[in-house]
């Protein structure tokens, strides 16, 4: 009988061809390039062959190219030690799953599998530990499969499984393994501990993670410093932001991860100052910016919207030559558009040395969402131009741009390089080309489009129920909503904004109600500013601007400029009471003094009445504040 590493070989190689291992290209190309670099790890094929004599040379061999990031070698040096019937341990089993995990081949894993099996390898805690490693970011299936059939389980494999279990998303499962270790007589240790925190935090399971705090501090566990990070983001993503920071000054031997952490934790409880101030010891403790941190501060100065503190950021990275980022010079101009500076914006952008798809698609988007919407079209011809491609992403914002400025041609033409790059199956690109081709009256397209989509999501939907509303068919709009109720889909706060649009638009006033009315009632979705304004609008479109103004002061929250323009312009289409119209401008000019247009609607209703003494009051204040009106743009679609 030939020995079971013969075996081991033989099962290997053909289940590697059965799988395309050998025949499919890639996996051949990983095979050839392995065998090649192998033999290239040695100067001369003698001193190859002398090393063959035993195991442990073997090991040591595909070990240290593992170690130096070479898992290709690794794995075709794997396989010449199968071909010369040495049998691996445990240990060589080990390194090559690691080779394997490191090149992200889950096919040859499995393969992988039955080499283990074959062997005798697969009651090897540490083997098996490794294979739920693996196999916890593909196919938990296989990980549950693998851990029940294990008879004896140690530390370290309860610890993978807990933090296998948190890293998909089954935090139940992780907090009830996390016990039945401990009722199986395994003590955790800080390993266990920093696995199971991650699930309390996703979750926001404050009670049980101070459970484990005081675990850890009965284990002592607690003066470590990785146990530390893990408590500091547990407590501030459970919004205890207190306690975050407690355990974070507790931290006798800070490091980088120590500081990020909590930098993180502010944004995420809404206390971006603080996040400047921690930031602030960090540089007296001597600690290095780190990418990551700098990103996150930009998002600090975004949420607590201060320009000033986005401008000495700015000068701040200058002077540590962290521009260098691609990632950084991304973001920064990204902070600048969303000040609305899209002249500093676009300075950043062409600073860039080395700029990516991301942040060509990042700039493009910009434009798009800007008051000069054409610009996107130009910085994808500059994009072009360069080595780097366009992604779903990109042809979204260069399809709301030109829905933005009603131009059809280049619409169709970005249409087509979409269809060319095989994008047309992504959904947000299908329900940008539903946008764009709705606000064209071509609704019929629009709705083709639609019907193609074979998984259709709430962005769809919504993109649908918008476009018949746009077009005056509220009927359709409702009609498409109770398709979407019936496919299961339940509604979400941008879905009703499109539906309370629709009828707001229609004129479809008693259908408004009933949907504004089902939101809390049925679907448990409060209604933010956004649904009133739509309520607003759909009474000031029926005449009613009484009951507007009436439904207006009655809001839960303080209105904002799209309530009251609403209102506004609901005074200027049906002619109503000017002492309204009066008092609904000096809301808007209060939110939003530089705004001229809110100056001559009221001046505009003020003529219609002949009270040319107060539109000439009017004039006067806006020349005193020297306000002027913002210069328009236009775009002539050439033949």
């Amino acid at each position: 009988m030939r020995p079971p590493f013969r075996n081991a070989h033989r099962v290997f190689e053909e289940i590697t061809q059965r799988n395309g291992f050998i025949l499919n290209s890639a996996c051949s190309s990983l095979c050839y390039r392995s065998m090649l670099n192998t033999y290239a790890y040695y100067e001369h094929p003698v001193e190859f062959h002398g090393e063959k004599s035993n195991v442990i040379s073997w090991t040591s061999k595909i070990s240290s190219l593992v170690k130096q990031n070479q898992s290709e070698s690794a794995v075709g040096l794997f396989k010449m030690m199968l071909m010369t019937e040495q049998r691996p341990n445990y240990v060589t089993i080990l390194s090559v799953i690691r080779a394997i995990g490191g090149l992200g081949l889950e096919d040859v894993m499995r393969v992988m599998c039955g080499t283990v099996i074959k062997m005798g390898f697969e009651l090897e805690v540490s083997v098996v530990t490794a294979l739920i490693r693996f196999y916890s970011d593909y196919d938990m299936g296989i990980v549950w499969k693998i851990f029940n059939q294990t008879p004896i389980k140690d530390l370290v494999l309860w610890s993978a499984m807990v933090s296998a279990c948190v890293k998909s998303g089954q935090y139940a499962k992780a907090f009830n393994i996390f016990r039945a270790m401990q009722y199986d007589g395994v003590k955790p240790n800080h390993v266990s501990i920093i696995s199971i925190l991650p699930g309390c935090a996703n979750v926001g399971a404050l009670l049980v993670g101070k459970e484990i705090h005081g675990f850890s501090i009965k284990r002592m566990f607690h003066p470590l410093t990785n146990v530390q990070n893990s408590l500091v983001d547990m407590y501030a993503k459970c919004r205890n932001f207190k306690a975050s920071m407690l355990v974070f000054d507790g931290i006798l031997e800070k490091d980088l991860i120590s500081w990020m952490t909590v930098i993180r934790g502010c944004i995420e409880n809404d206390c971006p100052i603080e996040a400047f101030k921690v930031f602030s010891r960090m540089q007296f403790s001597c600690f290095r910016t780190d990418e990551k941190i700098v990103l996150d501060l930009i998002e600090a100065i975004i949420q607590a919207d201060e320009h000033k503190f986005g401008l000495a950021f700015h000068c701040f990275l200058l002077k540590n030559g962290l521009l260098a980022f691609v990632s950084i010079g991304t973001a920064l101009f990204q902070m600048y558009a969303k000040f609305g500076d899209l002249e500093s914006a676009t300075f950043v952008f062409d600073q860039l040395h080395e700029k990516d798809y991301i942040s060509w698609s990042a700039m493009i988007s910009v434009h798009a969402r800007s008051k000069r919407p054409y610009n996107a079209l130009d910085t994808f011809k500059q994009m072009q131009s360069t080595d780097e491609r366009p992604n779903e992403i990109t042809f979204v914002s260069l399809l709301q741009a030109c829905s933005s400025m009603g131009a059809q041609e280049p619409g169709e033409s970005i249409q087509a390089h979409a269809t060319k790059a095989g994008y047309l199956s992504n959904a947000f690109l299908s329900s940008a080309l539903i946008d764009l081709y709705c606000k064209f009256g071509r609704i019929n397209q629009g709705r083709a489009i639609f019907n193609e989509i074979p998984t259709k999501d709430l962005v769809c939907w919504s993109s649908m129920i918008n476009g018949y509303g746009l077009n005056g068919r509220g009927v359709e709009a409702l009609e498409t909503f109770s398709n979407m109720l019936a496919c299961g889909v339940k509604p979400n706060e941008v879905v009703f904004i499109s539906v309370l649009s629709a009828c707001s638009h229609c004129g479809l006033e008693h259908e408004g109600w009933s949907c504004f009315s089902s939101m809390e009632q049925k679907y448990g979705i409060v209604p933010k500013l956004a649904h009133y304004a739509c309520m607003v609008d759909l009474l000031s479109r029926r005449g009613n601007v009484e009951g507007a103004l009436q439904f207006v002061n009655e809001m839960p929250m303080e209105p904002d400029k799209r309530i009251w323009g609403a209102l506004l312009a609901g005074c200027r289409s049906t002619h109503g009471s000017i002492e309204i119209a009066e008092l609904v401008a000096e809301h808007l000019i209060g939110l939003d003094p530089q705004n001229m247009s809110y100056y001559v609607i009221l001046s505009n209703l003020y003529a219609e009445q002949g009270r040319w003494e107060d539109v000439e009051s009017l004039r006067k204040l806006v020349d005193e504040k020297e306000l002027k009106k913002e210069t328009g743009y236009s775009m002539v679609e050439a033949e």
